[in-house]
């Protein structure tokens, strides 16, 4: 069977070493698909000696110095099937490697983007020969360029989560290296009113911009994401520590001092951060699948001087809540339940008091004391029977 296979492939014209051991890949485990083709090719250049085998002659040019005069003067053609695509492939690795040079990266993957081609012929190869001990073609070449890729970089291939990808297109005849997101864990204090969360146009600076503006500096990144465990409003300081994930997106460089980046980011007096290590995606979902409760120190000033304030324990429980009116432009109008765990309050004066709120993650506060015209209920307001806002507030603590 394997020789009959072989004298096909032989007849077909000029197959590769790669080509003709690959069609017996799954065969003597251990050698590489060239030392296969070579050992078969060994075997069918004497069948081809003895007058027994008719096949192309180039496929025994100069092989074994061949008796048989038409192997003299032939010239080495083009593989049938790949059409020599493997003697390509150190240009295009070479191509890659000129681009690795300005990356940190410990790992990576290869993607190969196939020639239509080199798919067809495998595709009529495998009509005719059949597929019982063959792998696929493009197996072969990632193979390969995982090897000339590992060998120069002394760098490993890493299938789930490498540092960066090295797409090699073979229709095109390109190389491209997408780099994989870097992610920074850490907590973060914000000390100032006024300052929003994440990155907007609208703003001149954010907490994001804080945080992100050493860390793209080092890593020579593209663009960058912060994903933290809620978000305070911009008006908020926020006292607690909170827990957020800065996604780095198409960085250069890796290897970052996160204990000098710690230092810059804390010479703000706006924002705070420390325990920085390095992550992972898995940590994002788990921060933005936390829903912790939240305590907020409030100061809530009233138009009317406040007689009965220990009708404010009645906002402990559940509480309705539909999309505040501020924002109805921006988002589908919609009603949730929030729970208010607790209530404290200390009097400043008879129309100023400072409370304690512990509440369920995505409470809107601002309604929760105003009512927003009956679209939060109960809220602080209707319970006291005068008309509320807040002054100011702060996020002083998270509970499970």
């Amino acid at each position: 069977m394997i020789i009959g296979t072989a004298a096909k492939m032989l007849e077909m014209g000029y197959v590769c070493d790669h080509c003709l051991g690959r069609q017996f890949a799954k065969l003597m485990r251990g050698g590489t698909n060239v030392e296969r083709g070579r050992i078969i090719r060994d075997f069918m250049a004497l069948e081809y000696e003895s007058g027994e085998l008719k096949a192309e002659p180039s496929n025994f040019h100069c092989h074994f110095h061949a008796k048989r005069n038409e192997t003299d003067n032939v010239k080495l053609r083009e593989c049938v099937v790949c059409g020599n695509v493997f003697e390509n492939l150190g240009k295009l690795s070479a191509d890659a490697l000129k681009k690795l040079e300005k990356m940190d990266f410990e790992n990576f993957m290869i993607g190969v983007k196939m020639n239509d081609s080199l798919v067809m012929k495998e595709e009529s190869l495998w009509e005719k020969m059949g597929i019982k001990h063959s792998e696929p073609i493009k197996t072969e070449i990632n193979r390969e360029l995982t090897n000339i890729i590992s060998s120069a970089t002394g760098s490993k291939t890493e299938p789930n989560s490498p540092d960066v990808i090295i797409i090699i297109d073979l229709q095109k005849k390109q190389t491209e290296i997408l780099s994989n997101p870097l992610f920074v864990y850490g907590n973060y204090k914000k000390f100032e009113r006024g300052l929003p969360q994440t990155s907007s146009p609208l703003y001149k600076q954010t907490v994001q911009d804080i945080i992100s503006k050493p860390l793209v500096k080092q890593t020579s990144a593209s663009s960058n994401v912060l994903h933290a465990l809620g978000r305070e409003d911009k008006d908020a300081r926020c006292l607690v520590w909170r827990p957020f994930v800065l996604e780095l997106k198409h960085p250069l460089r890796r290897k970052v001092n996160l204990r000098k980046i710690s230092s810059e980011i804390n010479k703000s007096e706006k924002v705070k951060v420390r325990s920085l290590r390095f992550s992972g995606r898995k940590e994002i979902i788990a921060i933005k699948s936390s829903k912790p409760y939240k305590v907020y120190m409030v100061i809530v000033e009233f138009e009317e001087p406040v007689e009965k304030i220990d009708d404010a324990k009645k906002i402990v429980g559940v509480v309705r809540q539909m999309t505040p009116a501020r924002i109805l432009g921006r988002k589908e109008d919609r009603t949730k339940h929030k729970k208010v765990k607790s209530i404290k309050w200390k009097r400043i004066n008879s129309k100023t008091y400072q409370f304690e709120i512990t509440a369920e993650s995505g409470l809107y506060l601002h309604e929760l004391v105003s009512g927003d015209s009956g679209r939060t209920r109960p809220s602080i307001a209707q319970l006291l029977v005068k008309k509320a806002k807040i002054r100011e507030f702060d996020l002083i603590g998270f509970e499970e």
